[in-house]
């Protein structure tokens, strides 16, 4: 059927209404969403200027219950205390294997302070180490030579002078001084003449005990004698020195020996008629005043 005038007017107007019907609603929604937007600032502003909220008391503590005791029978006794030398933790204190330093009681535990130290180490008034030492000394002595024209000996004086450098409290350097005079007469030499026997020794002192010592020396010997002919002296001999002492008095820096010393000098074309080597011999005891 043909649609007629009126009929496609019709569709024509619907068709108009229901464009602007739509566009009616797409309009108001937006008109919606303008007048929402300034809303939402005020009611932030309104919140910011609000006096803020009093928060509400905190409900009060419960009260804590008291420990339930052990039970008869659990637990350490009364009286019960730590065991007795108890080590560090673990991760501290010696290494395994370490032991009590000697000396120590067997008691003795890592960490344990004993109740008293020992004093300091005190050079004792008496003890034998002297860093100087300067000893003079005087007595009486037995000069003997032997040469191939004869031998001879005789009662003489003796002298000494030692200057020692302590080391430790028993060994000392000795630089020393050692001599005997006496007058000879007879086989060996030109009648008359008197004989002085001079050396000079380098060696050590060693203390045996604190009162108790022994020295020897190596060194250069001198020998000087005069009689009708004139004074001679010969100083190219070889010397060996020895001696044994006791210092029967001790004080702080001085002390009293009795000392028997031994000489043995050697020399060549010496003080007699030979033309051999001489061989000087002396013992002697002196009185010595150490002092250091």
């Amino acid at each position: 059927m043909k649609p007629t005038g009126l009929d496609r007017m019709l569709r024509r107007v619907s068709v108009v209404a229901t464009a602007m019907l739509a566009l009616l609603g797409v309009h108001t929604a937006a008109l919606a969403q303008q007048g929402q937007a300034p809303s939402a600032p005020s009611a932030a502003a309104a919140a910011d200027t609000a006096p803020p909220a009093t928060p509400a008391p905190a409900p009060p503590p419960a009260a804590e219950a008291a420990p339930t005791p052990p039970p008869p029978g659990y637990g350490p006794p009364p009286s019960y205390g730590p065991p007795p030398g108890y080590g560090p933790p673990h991760g501290y204190g010696p290494p395994p294997g370490y032991g009590p330093p000697p000396g120590y009681s067997p008691r003795y535990r890592y960490g344990y302070q004993p109740s008293h130290y020992p004093p300091p180490y005190v050079i004792p008034m008496h003890s034998t180490y002297r860093p100087f030492m300067l000893s003079m000394g005087l007595g009486v002595s037995s000069l003997s030579f032997s040469n191939p024209d004869g031998s001879g000996h005789e009662a003489g004086l003796s002298y000494t002078v030692h200057l020692g450098f302590g080391i430790t409290p028993r060994w000392m350097v000795m630089l020393a001084a050692d001599g005997a005079w006496a007058q000879f007469s007879g086989a060996g030499v030109y009648g008359n003449a008197s004989y002085d026997l001079m050396t000079y020794t380098a060696g050590a002192q060693f203390f045996i005990r604190p009162w108790l010592y022994s020295r020897l020396g190596l060194g250069l010997a001198c020998i000087d004698w005069n009689d009708f002919r004139g004074d001679w002296s010969d100083c190219r001999g070889q010397a060996v020195t020895a001696g044994v002492g006791a210092e029967f008095l001790q004080e702080r820096s001085l002390s009293l020996a009795a000392e028997l010393g031994a000489i043995v000098a050697r020399f060549q074309e010496a003080a007699t008629r030979s033309d051999g080597n001489e061989v000087w011999y002396n013992i002697g005891v002196n009185l010595i005043l150490n002092l250091f």
